[in-house]
């Protein structure tokens, strides 16, 4: 059955193509490549008083998907909503470590297990080590020396050692949002147009599926979902910091530098940030990872102050610039 006969027929109750698309997702349904990137970085050599550059080797993963039908391409992106999710419970691995066997393996060995893997063309990234399966150590083995088995094995069996642990808090969250993400499909089939390309499909189903689940996931776990620079994170809203004093810094505003109108404008703009923090209201502010408030929603604001968005916004942008020219004026 081609994909727009299987969502005709979900839409008209006679096939689930939301549970295959979770099963789908759920299961190994990509390929991984270890890519290597050389990054030169300097260094002042304080004991020869000198400057040197070392070359660091970074590895990532690149994970495609093993077929290109447009039902493997929107499970994929339902696959990455899930671990990301579960992301928080792999930088467990380091906390579970009590001693610095981790830390060793992390900063001098991953490049050399992965060098030799990929040698004898094998690609398994460290959260993925548990699946070495025996015939590939085998290999390793007899590909190395004695003192450099021994060195693979260690570094391997430090990270191997606390794999269940994390796959069990992986589990767990992968548990939390499969069902939300299963029903948002529930809900995004039936609205899909059949008069669409597949590109427009795609792009619709999987939009509308991670939009709604990270809508459901904040409202089960009482947390707060930002974005900033490309990368999204969660916050809990018991966590978050309300602190009294942090506007001027949040805002970056100098206010012993701003005219009378703006000063009046600042204060009045305070008072109403100063209500919602007071009452704990997160939802008009931005949180770093770090649960402090890092920025306000303008629009907001805006309509608090009875104001436009495009007015406030310049406005408050004025007033942010003269601190800049005045710090620039001194520096100068």
């Amino acid at each position: 059955m081609e994909f727009i006969e299987k969502i005709k027929a979900h839409q008209e109750g006679k096939y689930d193509l939301a549970a295959e698309l979770l099963k789908v997702a759920q299961s190994d349904m990509v390929d991984v490549q270890m890519v290597c990137t050389k990054h030169q970085v300097k260094f002042y050599d304080v004991e020869y008083e000198d400057e040197r550059t070392e070359v660091f080797r970074r590895w990532r993963a690149k994970y495609t998907p093993k077929q290109t039908t447009t039902l493997y391409r929107i499970a994929y992106n339902l696959k990455v909503l899930i671990v990301r999710h579960s992301k928080k419970a792999k930088n467990m691995k380091w906390a579970l470590d009590t001693g610095s066997q981790i830390e060793k393996a992390i900063f001098d060995g991953e490049d050399f297990v992965y060098t030799v893997l990929t040698t004898l063309g094998h690609h398994y990234h460290v959260d993925d080590f548990y699946k070495i399966p025996k015939s590939v150590l085998k290999e390793v083995e007899t590909y190395l020396n004695y003192d450099s088995w021994y060195d693979f094995k260690k570094i391997y069996s430090d990270h191997l050692n606390i794999s269940p642990s994390v796959n069990r808090s992986i589990k767990k969250l992968q548990d939390e949002i499969s069902p939300l993400i299963l029903d948002s499909l529930y809900e995004v089939l039936p609205k899909v147009d059949l008069t669409k390309t597949d590109e427009q499909i795609i792009g619709f189903i999987s939009k509308s599926v991670r939009n709604r689940t990270y809508r459901k996931l904040t409202k089960l776990l009482g947390t707060k979902v930002h974005q900033i620079n490309g990368e999204k994170y969660i916050v809990r809203t018991d966590k978050m910091k309300m602190k009294q004093t942090i506007i001027d810094k949040m805002l970056g505003i100098n206010e012993g530098k701003l005219t009378n109108n703006q000063v009046n404008f600042y204060r009045q703009l305070k008072k109403f940030i100063q209500v919602e923090i007071d009452a704990r209201n997160t939802s008009p502010f931005t949180f770093s990872k770090e649960d402090e408030i890092i920025n306000i929603n303008k629009r907001y604001f805006a309509e608090k102050m009875e104001m436009k968005e495009s007015a406030f916004k310049h406005r408050l942008i004025r007033l942010q610039d003269k601190k800049d020219k005045d710090f620039f004026a001194q520096i100068g």
